[in-house]
């Protein structure tokens, strides 16, 4: 789902930045595609299933959600008109998903996401492989957007809605332990700031 920071960039010049970022992953992840979640019969089924088992709280998984399943990356059929600079973001969290698929393979994945403990619930396996994600978010907003961005509240609440919302099938991570986990990333980030991009 986009966050948008609302800071104007140089489109031309993030769409060639985002290309040849593109071009490295396939470089380092020779299967890594990515493909329209309208195209793929497994991604409507899952926004069914997930429309069931949320009582109809996640009823965007098509239209706004990008997921990672193995090496492939689906995303919504508007994902070309999102800001580059922001499907940088998104996939640098992605990436993450495709290193975790690699790991701790495809069951292994589906055991820690769906089954640890289950699916509705207190999830622990599903908020650890998402805050591995949600870390790598932070580090790119402010690579790409600068540290304020980063700190803001808005990303903040973005990031606490995922974890406590309905999404992702109720994590049931309560929104404050999800801030201490930002503001412990936002430290580090500080001691150890990333090259702007």
């Amino acid at each position: 789902m986009p966050f948008t920071v609302g800071q104007a960039r140089d489109r031309a010049a993030d769409e060639a930045f985002y290309a040849a970022y593109l071009a490295e992953l396939r470089q380092l992840h020779p299967k890594l595609v990515v493909l329209k979640k309208s195209d793929s019969t497994l991604c409507r089924l899952i926004d069914r299933t997930l429309k069931v088992i949320t009582f109809g709280g996640m009823r965007t998984f098509l239209t706004s959600f990008v997921t990672t399943l193995g090496q492939r990356i689906y995303v919504p059929d508007s994902w070309e008109t999102w800001a580059p600079a922001e499907r940088y973001c998104i996939i640098r969290h992605e990436v993450v998903h495709v290193a975790q698929f690699r790991r701790w393979t495809f069951p292994g994945m589906v055991v820690l996401y769906l089954l640890v403990p289950p699916l509705v619930g207190f999830a622990p396996g599903r908020a650890w492989l998402e805050w591995q994600g949600y870390r790598e978010t932070l580090e790119a907003t402010w690579q790409v957007y600068g540290p304020e961005a980063a700190r803001s509240d808005s990303m903040a609440t973005h990031i606490v809605a995922r974890f406590t919302g309905p999404e992702y099938a109720w994590m049931w991570v309560s929104g404050g332990q999800v801030r201490r986990w930002i503001a412990r990333e936002l430290e580090r980030l500080e001691a150890h700031p990333p090259p702007p991009l």
